[in-house]
């Protein structure tokens, strides 16, 4: 396919735009290695909320959602809907937002030995640096780059996707290794803007193609069958259909866990806490009550216009290329670009961090300069992503990589959690949950149990069950660690509670000694908040798709209440 002249104008603009804001922040940032991974904790909370919406667009995004629906319908897209009420929504928002703002750490893994103390917390803190910062967060950057295999395979027939993948990572590794957080951050903003233009454009000529949505629906019916289409057109799975057991895992268990690391990253980078908390909500509004809509309705219309493909996730691309005409084109494949590129360049900052911040800094070279240690931070940012590129090419489909992610932390979830709140866990703890959850999940996988040679000689059991067993493990293992080993030292958990500033009612003999540091009393209100803010982003979410749905009057009430249940959090919302 030869792209017309406009579009290329369009596509090397963008990428002119993001090399320039690049090389703008890059003296700024390269001054230390808080600038350079935290942005010297100076974010505002319209900037921070912006980068994490386009973090969290990537070019997957919507060929996983199309696969999703392709499986389950509108009720798959729960994969992504449950965790309004967890870290990277209301509970990160109320709860999670204002403790990590005030721990002052640069990662998550940093955070273990502000929390815990001796040799069990400095193992888990490198554990942690690679199990997370560099494999899980790999893997995660590995299907996103198998993504752009699908799409590159379908818009540019015949040219080398290698050769296309390896001059867009050269780029985005370019502005990124240059220009740290302050540079993605920046860049994030004008791919936000992009992206959601291109992503809200093919909505719009997938309307017209189809002749909107009352023929849409009417195509479901013909290709599904009346009973199925309803349930796949549904915004909640229908009980005894072979999704519920999976939506309920999904919304009781499935979301516990402290928000995603590229959010938590945006959070410590904020101005203060409110700047943190707000960014965290503004970002569950925009990034799950709405930027998942377009997405959906082009994977419905992909669905019945191609229903002969044998990989469903290709037809959102199939519809990009037959639809938009030149300059609109242009326009949706920078927004692709700006997707991938807005998500890698976050993942391979925030690996190299753990890198540099949790294994070389802590571990190797402990007396070292400032500068040597942004030097070691640029290199880092290479080597993330090479792992990524190895990794991308030993995944098989996008959603496949969703959910074998979500089964291989599971259960640890509810320890981190907890963590917060409880005196009693410890290192111990989290080592043996995690230890748990890793060993479960790949015990259970159907790819090892075949490898191996024992999957036949076991009972089969769908990912949902999977999942409930390695929660159940997990949990019980955890908490007998718990209470068979020794808790944290005492004077190590008043630090902490004081750096923190912790809800007390579970902090038991901490509190009671210590009761004049600080500690945050309004536990019951910010729960109360966790649920007007899930609340708030449901019924923007739904609001918005029954007005997609024709229901305009019912689409328009829910956006109301959620008008006024967010006024009511923003009244009532102290520091």
């Amino acid at each position: 396919m030869n792209l017309p002249t406009l579009d290329w104008i369009i596509i090397i603009a963008y990428l002119i735009l993001s090399l320039g804001v690049g090389i703008y922040f890059s003296k700024r940032a390269l001054k230390s290695v808080d600038e350079y991974f935290v942005s010297g904790r100076a974010l505002p909370w319209w900037l921070a909320g912006m980068s994490m919406v386009a973090s969290a667009f990537a070019i997957d995004t919507p060929l996983g959602i199309t696969g999703l629906i392709a499986k389950d319908g509108i009720p798959g897209v729960w994969y992504a809907w449950s965790f309004v009420l967890g870290g990277a929504g209301a509970l990160g928002a109320f709860i999670f937002a204002p403790l990590l703002r005030r721990s002052q750490i640069i990662t998550t893994a940093e955070l273990i030995e502000l929390r815990y103390d001796g040799k069990p917390a400095a193992f888990l803190r490198g554990f942690k640096g690679v199990y997370f910062g560099i494999f899980a967060n790999a893997i995660t950057l590995g299907w996103i780059i198998k993504a752009v295999w699908t799409v590159s395979g379908v818009v540019v027939p015949g040219f080398d996707p290698d050769v296309l993948l390896f001059a867009i990572l050269l780029f985005t590794l370019f502005y990124t290794t240059l220009s740290g957080l302050w540079g993605i951050a920046a860049t994030d903003f004008f791919q936000f803007i992009i992206g959601s233009a291109g992503s809200i454009i093919l909505a719009v000529f997938a309307w017209n193609h189809i002749g909107g949505m009352e023929n849409l629906i009417s195509a479901f019916t013909e290709r599904y069958g009346a009973e199925s289409a309803a349930e796949r057109l549904s915004f909640f799975p229908t009980m005894g259909t072979p999704f519920f057991v999976t939506f309920i895992v999904f919304i009781t268990l499935k979301w516990w866990g402290n928000p995603p690391p590229a959010i938590t990253q945006r959070i410590i980078s904020s101005k203060d806490e409110k700047h943190a908390s707000f960014s965290t909500m503004i970002f569950a509004v925009i990034a799950f009550g709405f930027n998942y809509w377009p997405m959906i309705f082009v994977a419905m219309v992909s669905l019945v216009v191609y229903p002969e493909l044998a990989m469903p996730e290709a037809g959102y691309v199939k519809l990009i290329v037959e639809l938009l005409p030149s300059g609109f084109l242009g326009l949706m494949l920078a927004s692709l670009m700006a997707a991938f590129m807005s998500t890698v360049d976050t993942h391979i900052n925030f690996g190299a961090s753990y890198m540099v911040n949790d294994i070389y800094r802590r571990f190797i070279m402990r007396e070292a300069s400032e500068k040597h240690y942004v030097r070691a931070s640029q290199v880092s940012t290479v080597l993330m992503l090479i792992l990524a590129v190895i990794i991308a090419y030993n995944l098989d489909s996008v959603s496949d990589a969703w959910y074998y992610m979500s089964m291989l932390t599971a259960g640890y979830g509810i320890v981190i959690v907890v963590r917060w709140f409880w005196w009693r866990v410890n290192a111990w703890a989290e080592i043996a949950a995690l230890a748990a959850s890793g060993l479960g999940s790949t015990l259970l996988s159907p790819k090892f149990g075949k490898a191996v040679g024992y999957w036949e000689h076991i009972p089969q059991m769908e990912w949902q069950y999977r999942f409930l067993i390695i929660v159940g493990f997990c949990t019980i293992l955890w908490l007998i660690v718990c209470f068979c080993t020794k808790p944290t030292s005492e004077e190590h958990l008043k630090k902490f509670c004081e750096r923190v500033k912790p809800f007390p009612t579970f902090w038991g003999p901490i509190y009671k000694n210590y009761p004049d540091i600080g500690w945050n009393p309004n536990i019951v209100r910010c729960c109360i908040h966790w649920a007007l803010g899930a609340a708030t982003v449901y019924c923007f979410c739904f609001g918005i798709g029954s007005i997609l749905f024709s229901e305009v009057i019912l689409g328009v009430l829910l956006i109301n209440i959620a008008a006024l249940i967010g006024t009511t959090i923003f009244l009532t919302w102290k520091k």
